[in-house]
Parts: C-alpha cells; structure tokens; sequence
C-alpha cells in the first residue's frame, strides 16, 4: 500500500511540472506576442507596470491588489495616446487617452456581463445589444445617438466593457494575444471616445461665489460689478477727493471748482483738524531793559551850596 502512495505522489509532483512548465511556455509565448503586436503599431514594450493599477480603478479595474499588470504594450495610435496591458489571468484592457476629463462616468457594456459595482452611476438603457449605465443621466443622454448605436451594434461580444475614466477610456475583455482581436478592440475604444467629446469638461474648483449674488462667477476678474458696489465705489471716490482737495488747498484759499464739495460728516469727539492752525499762539515775552527795584528809586537832585559859601569863592 505504501507503495501506491509513492507512485500517487510521484505522478501528482510530475503533473505539476509539466503545469508548470506549460504555464511558463504560455507566458513567454504572449509576451513575445504582446511585444511583436506593439511593433506593428510603433508602441513600446515592458513586463509590467505598477503605476496602472493606480490610475485606473472602475469597471474591469476594479480587481484584488494582488493582480498585477503585465505585458505592457503604450504608444501613440491615430494621434492619441493607447496603452495595453493584462491584468494577470483576469482581463486584457485598452486606454486611449482624451483631450479634456469629464466628470459624467459613462459605462457601456454587454448585455450578459454584471452591472457595475460602483454606486454613482444608474441604468439609462438599452443601447443595441448592450446597455448603459452613466452618473449622469441628462449629460450621458447626449451622446445616445445612431453614431453610438452603430458603435453598439458592431462592436463584437468578446469587447465586454467599455467606460470612461478621468481623461482615458476604456474597454475590457477575456484576456487574449491575438492580434485581430486587439486591433478591433483597440479601434473600437478609438470611436468610443470620440463620441464622448460632447461630455461635459471636469469643472476646476473655485472659491466660494459672492454672497450678493450666488449664482454668478466666484473669480472677481470674471464678475459683473453689481449697483450697490458701483454705488459704494463712487462715495468713496468723492470723499477720497474731498480730502486731498482739503489737504492740499491753502487755509482759506479758493477750492478746486471742478469737484463737487464734500458734505461735512460730523465726528464726536474728534479734535478738529484746523484748529491748531486758528488758534493764534501765544506771544513770545520780549526783553526788557528795565532798571532793577532798588535801581528804580528817584534820585534827588544834588543841593547847591549857599552863595555864601566859600567855595563859590
């Protein structure tokens, strides 16, 4: 019996191998694909990238961390940037880039595949085969027209899903190297995204709108000048001139006849600003020459001597 068990292993051991071996054969085999596919489109090739997974999260994106995005395939397809790359074992995606973002989610696909499992879109309709799903209705129903039917309509089932996301769409399905298939499906994502041009622009972030007037545009270069601020500009523009005629006009002096004269506002307990200038100051103390106290006293004429007195002899 043990003997049985030896052999069992031994031939589960050898079936591994060979899984293994076909899986690495597989593997080179599509990446070689991948790489002479790009080729014939001028793209360039690398195993794998990690900035991907961060860039593009709806739809098929939409999968475990785990999975790992390889066989890159990126370059330039009828002026706009494509990129394509396997989600490993899961999907095969396309991206081709859009001149301008929107903000309205549009999401396309067949009628056989799980509706998605983001909540801000809802189901608009039936569109040929296929049916879509938009965050918003009234901006999405723009672009259902017979361009979009046909779009529909044409596209083959293996293209499962097709969506938009930032300034890239997208479209999804079972992963594969043929090289048909990635030239239909890398066109048919082309035709998608022009149609999606009549989208509405992701809308900048601005500051908050003027509370006289909410609905109009919050940069103050972009705003109409409303009546109560013209109003308010120009009593400010007379008595800012009001004052520089008053400083600048000698004390008495004749005014600018060519402004309007400013109305006195009384203020309360404010010093006026003139009345140092009336106020006549006080008169300096001149010097006197004046005899001191004791230098005041009259002094007696001198007494002559009698006529008798010897000395006048």
């Amino acid at each position: 019996m043990t003997i049985v068990y030896f052999v069992i292993a031994a031939l589960a051991l050898a079936g591994a191998a060979v899984l293994l071996w076909l899986d690495r054969n597989r593997s080179e085999q599509v990446h070689h694909q991948r790489a002479v596919w790009g080729q014939t489109h001028s793209f360039k090739f690398r195993d794998s990238d990690s900035k991907l997974r961060t860039v593009f999260q709806r739809a098929a994106m939409d999968a475990p961390e785990h999975v790992l995005v390889r066989d890159v395939a990126y370059g330039v397809y009828e002026g706009a940037e494509a990129v394509v790359f396997d989600l490993e074992e899961t999907a095969t995606v396309i991206a081709v880039r859009r001149p301008a973002a929107s903000s309205v989610t549009v999401d396309l696909r067949y009628e056989d595949v799980l509706a998605p499992a983001e909540d801000d879109v809802d189901l608009l309709g039936a569109m040929g085969s296929r049916v879509m799903f938009a965050s918003n209705l009234d901006a999405a129903r723009r672009i259902c027209d017979r361009r979009m039917v046909t779009l529909a309509t044409e596209a083959p089932a293996y293209i499962e899903v097709l969506w938009n996301e930032g300034n890239w769409v997208l479209g999804s399905m079972p992963v594969t190297a043929d090289d048909s298939r990635l030239d239909v499906a890398l066109d048919t994502v082309r035709r998608f995204a022009d149609l999606l041009r009549v989208l509405p622009p992701a809308i900048d972030p601005q500051d908050a709108p003027d509370p006289r007037d909410p609905h109009g545009p919050a940069r103050e270069e972009l705003a109409d000048e409303k009546t109560e601020s013209m109003r308010d500009k120009e009593r400010r523009r007379r008595i800012e001139a009001a004052a520089a005629d008053a400083a600048s006009a000698p004390l008495g002096g004749p005014r600018n006849p060519s402004r309007p004269a400013a109305r006195p506002q009384p203020v309360a307990d404010e010093p006026s600003r003139v009345e140092p200038i009336r106020r006549a100051a006080p008169r300096r103390a001149e010097p006197t020459t004046a005899i001191p106290e004791q230098r005041r006293e009259r002094v007696a004429p001198p007494t002559l001597p009698p006529l008798n007195d010897p000395r006048h002899r």
